[in-house]
């Protein structure tokens, strides 16, 4: 039953491939058969055919009426041996020599160039011609049928018309006078060409094009190391896979201030991502129950991944939960979360590791009660040093008398030792990778430099997960992530007048 069951899931993800690339598959498929169809139409040279049929009649061949079963077997025996010793003698060089000065003749070598080789004698080699030349005999009959395939009907139509004159000729002699081949009409001129089959050749190229494309879209699957399974990402690491955001587009009101970080109190946001941080939020708390300190460090292998915008989510979600939650910007090269958050970059965690004295100043309050900023502060020189001493231990020590949870965004992993120097000094930490981006070796290294700096590791938290599920559009009209800014004097006037027109309570006087 297992079995089955594993088979069944080979076969959703073999057609679930194919649906993905099935853009490709498509194109390919159009372009093998407009490539074969352009092929046939301006590089193949057309061929023509011709035809004839010669009924050969030998008295050594009549099977007499009276004759008994054995003699009219062997009549049949015979019958079969003369019409193959008919094509034989038919397909004599002797025959071809003799047709082959026949055409030179009657077309001239500049016409026969084209479609026949003229050696030194100025003769047809004799195997080129034959190789145009087809003769089958129809079963248990002394019919032959003659089909001549050249590049050039008229020629085409000579070759069978030669035969149709001169058979009698050669096999009388070479089986008999009484060996006479009889025809009933003249080949026939057909300016039709029988080769190339554009519509066939398309139709292959449309194959060949399907199974190249099929053949390269399993090729691209084999070499493709990134992020696809939560399964296989967990078992390769030996590490917990905490979460998984969905992909998204994100909307924005006309006359909104568009930023290229999207965080839950954007409204716009599915209802199904703000559950998926919600499922995150449960396993982080679990995750940390038995741990004093309740600080994690937020990174990725590598940059753009989307690890900033997770930790600010993160933060949004244990706070929304109740929980007095720090969120701390340590990517002192490229600090965002004052964008995200849209406040202040000064005064920072830089600023309070230099003078912790000055902690209090730096943190910086959102319109979260429960959610408080310290942002990177002003660029330093020496980031990893900073972030590595020991005013960060002191730092995060008068922190966690505090805050229940502090999350902290690191830089990326591989490119900076910022990450595991800060992962050394919290209870976990969490790595986030892109779905179909982040490739395994980029992880593979990272997780060696995690390993290396026995830092500990909560789990994974797969981004940008693309499924076939739609995300639902409906925003419930009450759900809020995160309270709305506080409004002006004014702003709150015009909601209270837009409010009364919608009611029907109050008008304005015209």
């Amino acid at each position: 039953m297992r079995n089955d069951e594993k088979n069944v899931i080979d076969f959703k993800e073999i057609f679930s491939l194919i649906f993905r690339r099935l853009w490709l598959i498509i194109l390919f498929a159009l372009c093998g058969g407009i490539i074969a169809f352009c092929v046939s139409k301006y590089f193949i040279t057309p061929k023509y055919e011709a035809h004839l049929n010669l009924y050969v009649q030998s008295s050594a061949a009549i099977v007499k009426n009276g004759s008994s079963a054995s003699e009219k077997g062997n009549d049949v025996n015979n019958l079969k041996q003369l019409t193959n010793t008919y094509i034989e003698v038919l397909n004599d060089d002797l025959v071809m020599q003799d047709m082959s000065s026949e055409l030179i003749k009657r077309f001239g070598e500049d016409r026969i160039k084209p479609v026949f080789t003229i050696d030194k004698e100025h003769n047809i080699p004799a195997d080129e011609l034959r190789s145009t030349i087809f003769i089958e005999s129809v079963p248990d009959t002394l019919v032959l049928k003659l089909k001549v395939i050249t590049k050039d009907p008229e020629v085409s139509v000579a070759i069978c018309n030669y035969f149709a004159v001169y058979s009698d000729q050669y096999l009388q002699k070479a089986i008999g006078s009484e060996c006479i081949a009889k025809y009933m009409t003249w080949a026939k001129y057909n300016d039709v060409p029988v080769s190339p089959n554009k519509v066939k050749n398309t139709a292959l190229g449309m194959v060949a094009g399907i199974l190249i494309s099929l053949l390269l879209v399993f090729l691209m699957d084999f070499f493709d190391d990134s992020v696809r399974n939560v399964n296989t990402l967990s078992n390769r690491y030996n590490t917990a896979v905490i979460g998984e955001v969905g992909h998204f587009k994100t909307k924005f009101r006309s006359g909104e201030k568009k930023s290229r970080f999207v965080s839950l109190f954007n409204k716009y946001v599915p209802f199904t991502v703000v559950e998926n941080y919600k499922a995150i939020r449960t396993s982080i708390i679990y995750s940390l129950s038995s741990y004093d300190k309740k600080i994690i460090s937020v990174s990725s292998a590598e940059p753009f991944e989307g690890k900033s915008v997770t930790a600010a989510n993160i933060a949004i979600t244990l706070a929304q939960g109740g929980n007095k939650v720090l969120l701390i910007d340590a990517d002192l090269r490229n600090p965002v979360q004052h964008e995200i958050f849209r406040i202040s970059e000064k005064k920072g965690l830089a600023n309070a590791l230099t003078n912790i004295s000055d902690l209090d100043k730096c943190i910086k309050k959102t319109f979260m009660d429960k959610l408080d900023i310290l942002s990177a502060g002003d660029a330093v020189a020496n980031p990893s040093e900073l972030v590595a001493s020991e005013n960060m231990d002191k730092l995060l020590e008068k922190l966690e008398e505090k805050y229940t949870y502090i999350i902290i965004d690191t830089p990326a992993v591989n490119f900076f030792t910022d990450a595991v120097e800060i992962a050394k000094k919290v209870s976990g930490m969490i790595m986030v990778v892109r779905y179909k981006e982040t490739s395994s070796a980029d992880i593979d290294s990272a997780m060696s430099r995690i390993e290396f700096f026995e830092a500990n590791m909560l789990g994974f938290i797969i981004n940008d997960m693309k499924t076939n599920k739609k995300y639902t559009k409906f925003v419930a009209p009450n759900r809020s992530i995160l309270p709305a800014p506080k409004m002006t004097d004014a702003q709150l006037q015009n909601k209270n007048i837009n409010k009364n027109r919608n009611t029907g309570s109050s008008k304005p006087k015209r």
